[in-house]
């Protein structure tokens, strides 16, 4: 009886010859490389930007509007459902129509000027501190200037020192026409007035006239798009 081969099962029944082995095995490698098995991502695809440069001329910001106002506007916006920026535009339309039309006028009063170092009698000398005059000292008395902690970090402004900032530095952006802008801005300027206080006077006329009825705000619905299953 011969005897039985233990390998005769791993053979390959179909052998090849060595050209074409290494014609195989030189085409299995090409697809096992590490980089081959890794799965790429998709190219993403870039975000246009085509609506905010159409709209870019429409942002306006403003200084010199207090938070009171702006959170009435706020208000006035979520009980009607519409976005802020449609009743800040509706009450500035009100309040420049009705300057337009003579019933409001803009009275302007002089303000204060800025202080300077350089006085005309001075004639461009620098006033250095050993110059300065001992009776100035009253200026450091009344207004004192507070030592800045060495280190650390800038706290978050709390509520009350948001309340004591000055209303100039307070800045509010609202998207509107940029015709009813360039009305307001020449508006301003007719009068050297700054552009943030016509308009706060304009909203504020708007404000009033809506809570007392004379100003008329009428939202409808919006279609924002289609359905094929109505409710």
């Amino acid at each position: 009886m011969a005897r039985r081969d233990a390998f005769t099962g791993l053979r390959d029944p179909n052998p090849i010859i060595e050209d074409e082995e290494d014609q195989k095995q030189g085409s299995k490698m090409v697809q096992q490389q590490p980089l081959d098995l890794i799965p790429t991502a998709d190219l993403r695809k870039k975000r246009s930007r085509k609506w905010e440069k159409e709209h870019r001329l429409e942002t306006a910001t403003y200084r010199g509007i207090p938070r009171q106002v702006v959170e009435l506007i706020t208000k006035d916006a979520q009980s009607l459902s519409v976005p802020r920026d449609e009743i800040f535009r509706a009450f500035l339309e009100f309040g420049a129509r009705l300057y337009r039309d003579g019933e409001i006028k803009l009275l302007a009063y002089p303000k204060a000027q800025r202080m300077t170092l350089y006085s005309e009698g001075d004639k461009g000398n620098t006033i250095l501190p050993a110059q300065k005059p001992t009776n100035h000292k009253w200026l450091a008395d009344a207004f004192p200037v507070p030592e800045k902690k060495a280190g650390g970090t800038q706290k978050k402004k709390s509520k009350k020192d948001q309340e004591a900032t000055p209303q100039w530095e307070i800045r509010a952006t609202f998207r509107i026409p940029t015709l009813l802008k360039e009305e307001v801005r020449s508006i301003a300027r007719e009068h050297t007035l700054p552009v943030g206080e016509v308009v706060c006077f304009f909203v504020m006329e708007g404000s009033q006239a809506f809570h007392n009825g004379s100003l008329v705000l009428q939202p409808s619905p919006k279609t924002i798009g289609k359905t094929l299953f109505l409710e």
